[in-house]
């Protein structure tokens, strides 16, 4: 247990970062989020599901109005991810708490119903589902919208899903989401990428206040809250590019993930564990035979490094510099 001077120490540091936490008797029956895949264990970290939620469908349409083929009605939304986003009311919705077997009901269905998928999961556990849905061999809805956030979503993993799903009769467009745990999810969303491969950011959310904090990080504030990410923003005319820091994503890793082929995305899961001297593998679940040292069968990389299919990818190291190659500037408190 955390000694009185280091609890003070982190609630001090929160506290001179969220602002107007609601008091105990403000929050009557409401549903609380916290953030998906988070190792935080602050108790204030969260933010209320409400109506507001219900209306992010309605709001990615006023943005990108071509999405209204598959965000509509008549769609099925499919929830892989690890937690509350409030998008129910708008269409059908089914929660699979990441188990592959209700996914592959579930996209069953759509595809007999002739309903398009919006389909909500992070990018690594997101992919390794869908994976498993079509080794399966059963049906799949002809087109699909893969709205996913969370972390960085690798350009090369994008590429060999896309490719795998459409060779199984179901045609892909991605919604890259970004948002914030005690601010709001999908504050920012991106249909394409930039040249560099980074998703081409468009706001979604007008109230939402953006930033910088002394240390050059992306803020974000919103109803009297202002949180201070550990990523990095610009903004490009009516577009935002967001690179994630050090902390989350190093350039080693990032060359790494975007250096895999087919072969390495159909072995591999894309959990990592990062040192100075080596990156160890996670194996995909089916995947017996080991053919590198540095290659752990699936369930043994958690024994190993920790973490869980719930848990964001750890994809920093102990060399940590920033996607555009330049120096890591010091780390400060985020809560993403």
């Amino acid at each position: 247990m955390p000694d009185l001077a280091r609890r003070q120490q982190s609630s001090t540091k929160y506290r001179s970062v969220v602002a107007n936490v609601p008091l105990a008797d403000t929050l009557g029956t409401k549903q609380l989020s916290y953030a998906a895949g988070s190792t935080s264990l602050d108790p204030n970290g969260y933010r209320l599901i409400g109506e507001n939620d219900g209306q992010r469908l309605t709001q990615l349409l006023a943005v990108f109005p071509d999405l209204s083929s598959i965000i509509s009605p008549n769609c099925l939304i499919i929830n892989a991810y690890p937690a509350a986003l409030g998008l129910q009311g708008f269409a059908p919705y089914v929660d699979t708490y990441l188990h592959a077997p209700t996914l592959i009901r579930a996209l069953r269905l759509a595809a007999q119903q002739e309903r398009p998928v919006v389909f909500a999961a992070q990018p690594i556990v997101g992919a390794d589902l869908l994976i498993k849905a079509i080794d399966a061999g059963w049906e799949l809805p002809q087109s699909m919208l893969w709205a996913t956030g969370g972390y960085y979503f690798p350009h090369s993993l994008e590429r060999y899903i896309a490719k795998r799903l459409r060779l199984a009769g179901c045609e892909v467009r991605f919604l890259h989401c970004y948002g914030v745990a005690e601010i709001a999810h999908t504050c920012f969303a991106a249909t394409s990428r930039f040249s560099d491969g980074t998703p081409r950011y468009r706001k979604i959310i007008d109230p939402v206040e953006v930033g910088k904090s002394s240390a050059g990080f992306m803020t974000l504030a919103l109803n009297g809250r202002r949180v201070v990410t550990s990523d990095y923003v610009k903004r490009i005319k009516n577009e935002w590019s967001i690179d994630n820091g050090p902390s989350r994503l190093s350039l080693r890793v990032a060359n790494e993930l975007e250096s895999w082929n087919e072969g390495e995305w159909s072995r591999r899961t894309g959990y990592l564990k990062s040192t100075q001297g080596s990156i160890e593998y996670q194996l995909r679940e089916h995947i017996e035979l080991v053919e590198t040292e540095a290659e752990h069968r699936f369930h043994r990389f958690w024994e190993a490094f920790g973490g869980s299919l719930q848990s964001k990818p750890q994809w920093h190291d102990d060399m940590s510099m920033r996607l555009d190659g330049s120096a890591a500037r010091a780390s400060s408190e985020a809560y993403v």
